[in-house]
């Protein structure tokens, strides 16, 4: 590690003061653990899985989940192409395989 030497506004280092300190960190660390939160830093799997274990960043909730059906038929109705019939005289190119005689 290197020292570094920084200048800060007075205001701004007595509010990094008092963060750190509500976070039971010296000064020089957490300034260290902003940099590289605002820079990225490589992740050790520690890291990730304690953020994982925080849970999912977003809201969840909203409703009732759709049934298994619903899904499926709304997804048929996507693929359902109203303008072709059966009986418009078009053929599909690979022959009559699908016929059933």
């Amino acid at each position: 590690m290197k020292n570094v030497t920084i200048t800060l506004d007075e205001d701004v280092l007595a509010r990094a003061r008092v963060e750190a300190a509500k976070q039971g960190k010296s000064l020089s660390r957490y300034v260290s653990e902003t940099v590289e939160m605002k820079l990225g830093r490589k992740r050790s799997q520690a890291d990730v899985v304690a953020d994982l274990l925080k849970g999912p960043k977003w809201k969840l909730g909203g409703g009732p989940l759709p049934k298994r059906d619903e899904i499926y038929e709304e997804r048929l109705r996507r693929h359902e192409r109203p303008d072709l019939s059966a009986s418009d005289g078009r053929s599909d190119e690979g022959g009559d395989r699908h016929r059933m005689d």
